[in-house]
């Protein structure tokens, strides 16, 4: 499904585009290098491709899938897309551990299957790392040049990634900040609210036109202010509204 040029949205659980566990999954499109923004959870991972197809593109030739975050949703792809692709997975630095032999606790698996958002018996598939991505970072996708942000809260690794694209600037928040908003700040190992306290202002200032999370509504206009909101928010007495 194309959101703007060059990017498609071609996971979504929430809409039913791939399974119901799946985050929104983003295609870049670098102009005859195609690549993936997050790998769901790794189940039907065949209707992602289905999408990939669909909108044009051939699933093969995508070589890098670059993570967020390493959770269930986002990461739980990675080691089936591996097997198909031979892509390359991109993993936060602080988070390699937990996509290579993370245990469900700090996966937040447990809390998340006593919650029902997990089937009891789903097991997350470990997936080795190919590169690790620290902040500041430059990730080329073609001829479109990603700028990582680490901003933990959400997770430890929590990795926002800024694309500027045809005069627009674009961020792909993962699980960090939402529309109108909302943070990711969850009842979890690794979840932190002194982190976000202490990272979130790296979000400022950066212009965003388009805000494009893991889940829920996006924007194609003025998504710096749904930053702004929840950088002011983390500086008052009461914890901002998450997105759950």
């Amino acid at each position: 499904m194309k959101i703007m040029p060059g990017i498609y949205l071609v996971g979504a659980g929430m809409v039913g585009l791939s399974h119901s566990n799946d985050s929104y999954i983003y295609l870049l499109d670098g102009g005859g290098e195609p690549a993936l923004i997050d790998a769901g959870v790794g189940l039907e991972i065949e209707r992602i491709f289905a999408n990939i197809e669909e909108d044009g593109f051939d699933p093969t030739k995508i070589n890098k899938v670059i993570l967020t975050h390493t959770h269930a949703d986002h990461a739980g792809g990675c080691k089936g897309m591996r097997e198909k692709l031979r892509c390359k997975i991109f993993v936060p630095g602080n988070e390699v551990n937990l996509l290579e032999r993370g245990t469900d606790e700090e996966l937040g698996l447990i809390i998340a299957k006593e919650s029902g958002i997990y089937s009891p018996d789903y097991l997350f598939p470990h997936c080795s790392t190919d590169v690790v991505v620290s902040n500041g970072d430059t990730i080329w996708v073609g001829e479109l040049q990603l700028r990582a942000i680490h901003t933990p809260g959400h997770s430890p690794g929590s990795t926002c990634y800024l694309l500027e694209h045809r005069g627009k600037h674009i961020l792909f928040t993962g699980d960090v900040v939402f529309y109108d908003g909302e943070i990711g700040l969850l009842n979890y190992w690794g979840s932190n609210l002194a982190d976000y306290r202490s990272y979130i202002n790296r979000l400022a200032n950066l212009s965003v036109d388009v805000l494009l999370p893991g889940h829920k509504l996006f924007t194609l206009r003025d998504g710096q202010q749904h930053i702004d909101r929840a950088i002011s928010a983390l500086k008052k007495l009461s914890v901002p509204p998450t997105f759950i």
